[in-house]
C-alpha cells in the first residue's frame, strides 16, 4: 500500500501555461441581486483567453477610430459604453433567462445591470477560475452581487 494517490498527471512545460482552451469552455458565474440575495439564474462566460473574445477585442479597438470621429460628447460617450457592453457580451456563452442569448438581449441587459457587466468582466479576467475546481459547477466562481463590491 502506497500513500500517492493516483490523479492526472499535472501538466509540464509549456502546457502548464496554456489558458486558451479552459477560456474557451468558459465558467458558469452565478448571479445574485444587488441586495446580495443568490438567485437561481446563472451566466455562462468565456475568458479573456479565449478565441471568440479575441476577435472581439481587436474588433473593439478597430471600432475606437470611428467612436474618435464623433463630434458630439454626448453620443461619443453612448458610443463608447455600447463598445463595451459589446465586449462583455462577446465573453457570454449562454444563460438561464428564458430570453435568447443573443448579443442584442445581453448587450440590452448589461446597460440595465450594469453591476453584472462589472462582475462578468471581473471574473473573465481572473484566469485562475477557469481551472479551480474543473469538475465541480461553480464552486468557486465569483459573486456577482453589487454587495461584494
Amino acid at each position: 500500500m502506497t500513500d500517492k494517490k493516483e490523479s492526472v498527471a499535472a501538466p509540464s512545460g509549456m502546457e502548464m501555461f496554456h489558458t486558451r482552451k479552459a477560456a474557451n469552455e468558459g465558467i458558469k458565474v452565478p448571479l445574485y441581486t444587488p441586495q446580495g440575495d443568490k438567485t437561481e439564474h446563472w451566466i455562462q462566460i468565456r475568458g479573456v483567453d479565449s478565441d471568440e473574445f479575441r476577435l472581439a477585442e481587436a474588433g473593439s479597438k478597430r471600432d475606437v477610430m470611428r467612436i474618435a470621429q464623433i463630434e458630439n460628447p454626448r453620443e461619443r460617450l453612448a458610443e463608447v459604453e455600447l463598445s463595451k457592453r459589446k465586449l462583455i457580451a462577446a465573453l457570454v456563452i449562454a444563460w438561464s433567462f428564458e430570453q435568447e442569448c443573443t448579443e442584442a438581449n445581453i448587450v440590452a441587459f448589461l446597460e440595465e445591470a450594469p453591476q453584472i457587466a462589472d462582475a462578468l468582466d471581473a471574473a473573465a479576467s481572473k484566469r485562475s477560475l477557469f481551472f479551480a475546481g474543473r469538475s465541480s459547477s461553480s464552486a468557486n466562481t465569483p459573486s456577482t452581487s453589487s454587495a461584494s463590491t
